[in-house]
């Protein structure tokens, strides 16, 4: 089972989108910021293998760094909350991405297939459950 560590202010967006992971066999993580994250990862003694993170979340840089360092094969995708000048891009960021409008069930499904994205482009096994959910 692959842990995803889910870090956004926004706890409704985490919660609903840790929601959609668990269903595809996922552990989902969810934090309101990084200190939480830490704190989650070290209780759990979690391994992570996808970590969703605002794009602005202050002190990512060197918990994805130190993240990073702990797993070779991390994959993180940088959530931005709307289109516009001036959005902060975290350097280790595989894939960006911009929070969906509405949290109904299609736009949770098509977020699914963004983390089966971004798996798969980083040579990583996708769960098969994950390209069952999204039909």
């Amino acid at each position: 089972m692959k842990t995803v560590l889910i870090i956004d202010t926004d706890l409704r967006f985490a919660f609903w989108l840790g929601r959609g992971l668990d269903q595809a066999g996922y552990l989902a993580l969810p934090a309101s910021n990084v200190t939480s994250a830490k704190r989650l990862v070290a209780e759990m003694s979690a391994t992570v293998d996808l970590v969703v993170i605002s794009a602005a979340m202050p002190d990512s840089d060197s918990f994805l760094a130190d993240l990073s360092r702990a797993r070779s094969g991390l994959t993180v995708i940088a959530v931005l909350d709307e289109p516009g000048p001036n959005r902060i891009v975290l350097p280790k960021a595989d894939l960006l991405e911009y929070k969906p409008v509405d949290l109904s069930e299609d736009a949770k499904r098509e977020w699914v297939g963004v983390v089966e994205l971004a798996l798969a482009a980083k040579g990583l096994d996708v769960d098969p459950r994950l390209r069952f959910i999204r039909q």
